[in-house]
């Protein structure tokens, strides 16, 4: 049997994506291998979204090209890389066997049956419209985590000014309700407790498919898999959030009151510039009306500095709308000029300088703000999922933490705990992005 080793780079939809490419490996007869150099092909699966990304993505491709050296095997590159740079990683890197778009399903199949069968002579390549076809079959995804990603829709229509994905991935297209329901109850029977909703735009779910949102009636299918504890939502973006959304996340206990919207500014020009919707006022309504629906509700944000034409007056009142907001959670990062965006060909393009200046004081602001929330979580006792077990702790996250962004709860001492299960934790001391507690309740859900 030949095996495999997959790289798996990006955001949580790649991971998604990576997942389905294991499931065709396994199903063609792949098996996967944990070690590099003992594997008949490596697949890198790429991100192609951002200067620091694409860095990472070359590195690995290179690694792997050094690698060669001292083992034979098959190099396959997919993913948003390859999609976005075609031409120039095929004429740049002719160690690599095959390079691949993003989402080509029947295409990646037949390769493995190739390499199976007859082989490979000389480099190949294979791009189209991504997931021109539909989705990946999802059968045979396996995930190992008491927590999972479910990639509701692929692609987007907001063509931000800033922003590649639509050239990568194609327009806004809906992944239909019924597979998503049957998706998340295979995964729920693998024991993951978790589901966290993720597309380019999650609010518009449902509307080039039914031609009207059906977020909410694909939340009220979720919610009724009974094995299901926690549904999280992601890339919600702040146009378009209506009360009925709000309602059923206030009512509904699975659905964790965690909300990601990205912001990105609060200024009317920089988002026309950006080409999004909305000013200052809108998000401050939006921000009271989350709250007012949700108490004790996680809010989720991020904010982009250094955009052409932000001004010092500009990035003040974007640095007090956040004094005063003080999301829950916060990301901040530094406009990226991306090649091929309106965004990069822009006048008044800030200097890195000035751009790094802003982003120091900005994070800044967020840990000395992340510091606070997570006082005022001292005494309070939260519902905690354990991902880790350890000889004199355990590692988890409450219902206000996303993977890998948010919080980590270290649970001290030795119990009776099992990893996926949920318990009541009383939050003894609170870190900048670390809570501690011990067991309240010994009980698992």
């Amino acid at each position: 049997m030949q095996k495999y080793y997959l790289i798996n780079l990006g955001c949580p939809k790649n991971e998604v994506d990576g997942q389905y490419l294991e499931g065709l490996l396994r199903e063609e007869g792949f098996e996967a291998s944990p070690d590099e150099l003992k594997s008949d092909i490596i697949i890198i699966n790429t991100c192609g979204f951002i200067v620091s990304a694409q860095e990472e993505s070359i590195n690995a491709i290179l690694e792997a090209v050094r690698l060669k050296e001292q083992k034979d095997f098959k190099l396959i590159v997919v993913g948003c890389l390859s999609q976005r740079f075609k031409e120039e990683l095929v004429r740049e890197l002719p160690e690599v066997d095959v390079f691949m778009g993003a989402g080509i399903e029947n295409e990646f199949r037949n390769l493995l049956r190739k390499i199976k069968f007859e082989g490979l002579k000389g480099q190949e390549c294979f791009f189209s419209q991504p997931f021109a076809r539909g989705d990946y079959s999802t059968g045979n995804r396996k995930v190992s985590a008491p927590s999972a990603y479910l990639k509701i829709a692929e692609g987007c229509d907001n063509r931000c000014s800033y922003c590649t994905i639509p050239t990568i991935r194609g327009p806004f297209r809906s992944r239909p309700l019924e597979d998503l329901i049957q998706e998340t109850r295979d995964l729920v029977n693998q024991g993951v407790k978790e589901i966290i909703l993720v597309a380019q735009d999650t609010g518009r779910y449902g509307i080039d498919l039914y031609q009207e949102i059906g977020l909410v009636k694909l939340l009220q299918g979720l919610n009724s898999i009974e094995e299901l504890r926690w549904i999280r939502l992601m890339y919600l973006q702040p146009a378009g959030i209506e009360d009925n959304l709000l309602d059923l996340v206030a009512r509904e206990k699975k659905i964790l009151p965690y909300l990601e919207i990205p912001m990105q500014h609060i200024q009317p020009d920089i988002l026309h510039n950006m080409n999004r919707p909305g000013d200052e006022r809108m998000l401050r309504e939006l921000v009271q009306r989350i709250r007012t629906k949700i108490p004790g509700v996680f809010l989720r944000t991020t904010f982009m500095v250094g955009f052409p034409g932000e001004s010092e007056e500009d990035f003040e009142r974007l640095y007090n709308f956040v004094d005063e907001v003080r999301p829950e959670r916060m990301g901040v990062f530094k406009y990226s000029p991306e090649e091929g965006t309106p965004a990069a060909r822009m006048d008044g393009q800030v200097p890195e300088k000035l751009k790094e200046e802003r982003y120091r004081r900005l994070e800044k602001l967020q840990h000395e703000i992340a510091r606070e929330k997570n006082q005022e979580l001292v005494g309070e006792t939260h519902e905690v999922l354990i991902e880790e077990i350890h000889p004199d702790y355990s590692l988890g996250r409450t219902g206000g933490d996303a993977p890998e962004i948010d919080n980590l709860v270290i649970v001290e001492g030795e119990q009776q705990v099992e990893i996926g299960g949920i318990y009541s934790v009383k939050i003894v001391l609170a870190l900048e992005y670390e809570l501690v507690g011990e067991i309240y309740h010994e009980f698992a859900q």
